[in-house]
């Protein structure tokens, strides 16, 4: 009998993401001799070959998620050895394949990217706010926080709608309205 190989495939949100599903596996096949991963997390990308071969395990699974532009990912395969060694090319196939087989069948979807922005309004316009936050398409927010300034509101916005966004909050709260990113980083 040959080795049995059990590949899955998940979204994350980051690299901690990625190795608690790594564990999450481990724990599920404890007597697996190999637990071969592989992700990738915007620019960052890691893989292991835990024990098989330099190069034969890790290496061809990260390889499945790029070609396929695959990003926020992680690939987990778990071989139970089957007493036969396939050689190096063997063990790439797969690995690579079990990978490519378990995107197969979980399918692929695409994620916009967000940003968080923090609105600062005024108290005469914290209503029409909401109100526009609420519905806004793609547009999660948080509860506000009042101060003696009024209230600041986060918000999840699609990064292809910030602009509209803004527009709109500032056109409706006649310019009071001020969004900055909560993100540091993020273009607004």
């Amino acid at each position: 009998m040959g080795s049995r190989f059990i590949a899955t495939v998940a979204p994350i949100g980051d690299a901690a993401e990625a190795l608690a599903r790594l564990e999450a596996q481990r724990a599920a096949h404890p007597d697996a001799s190999h637990h071969c991963w592989a992700y990738r997390v915007g620019s960052e990308q890691r893989f292991s070959d835990d024990g098989e071969p330099g190069g034969t395990a890790g290496r061809p699974m990260l390889e499945v998620l790029l070609k396929r532009d695959l990003d926020h990912v992680v690939a987990v395969v778990v071989r139970y050895f089957g007493g036969r060694k396939l050689g190096a090319g063997g063990l790439a196939r797969a690995y690579g394949g079990a990978v490519a087989r378990a995107v197969r069948a979980a399918g692929e979807r695409e994620v916009a990217s967000t940003v968080t922005l923090e609105v600062r309004v005024p108290f005469a316009f914290v209503d029409i706010v909401l109100r526009e936050l609420d519905g806004a398409a793609g547009v999660v927010r948080g509860d506000p926080a009042f101060d003696a300034e009024g209230a600041l509101v986060s918000a999840t916005v699609p990064q292809r709608g910030v602009a509209a966004l803004q527009r709109l909050l500032a056109e409706r709260t006649r310019g009071e309205a001020r969004c900055e990113s909560a993100d540091g980083d993020a273009e607004l």
